[in-house]
């Protein structure tokens, strides 16, 4: 099932999202964080204009948590009460790049409702492709957050995951 939603290029959360919470473990450079002004900066590929990037590039191989940062969009008394949706490129999709759902390793909110975290997964299968060698590939990770506020506030970012032999 995890293969055809990735293959749409949509992991969609669970029952319409999901709100489940937990310590969110990412390190700083594997959390892209997103800001009220994003910047311009251009950006080739098709990757939206102004996207955040994760500073630590993900090998094929790799399977460690990151996070998105959403305090800079959100109030000081509002938090992050659910993710509508995670989508990854068609290109991610075909490269054998998803968003692992199983237990323990499901995305989640962070406990201040702040953050969100996932984990990536490469299929072994494609673990030595030649899309990773030398630069790798730039991807886009696209996050739809619904927020806590008396009015819910609807956010959908897009952070960029760079995954290359390391």
């Amino acid at each position: 099932m995890l293969t055809q939603l990735i293959a749409l290029g949509l992991l969609a959360a669970p029952s319409g999202g999901t709100a489940e919470k937990g310590a969110v473990i990412a390190t700083p450079d594997r959390t892209a964080s997103m800001t009220v002004v994003q910047p311009s900066a251009s950006r080739g590929s098709a990757l939206p204009l102004g996207a955040a990037a994760w500073a630590q590039q993900f090998d094929p191989g790799d399977h460690a948590p990151y996070a998105i940062d959403f305090t800079e969009l959100l109030d000081e008394d509002e938090g992050i009460a659910k993710i509508e949706a995670i989508k990854v490129s068609s290109t991610a999709a075909l490269l054998g790049i998803g968003v692992d759902a199983a237990s323990g390793y499901r995305p989640i909110i962070d406990a201040a409702g702040k953050k969100i975290q996932l984990w990536f997964l490469v299929d072994q299968a494609f673990w030595e492709a030649s899309s990773f060698a030398a630069d790798g590939v730039l991807l886009p990770v696209s996050v739809r957050i619904v927020t806590d506020a008396a009015s819910p506030k609807r956010y959908e970012r897009t952070a960029i995951l760079t995954v290359r032999q390391l």
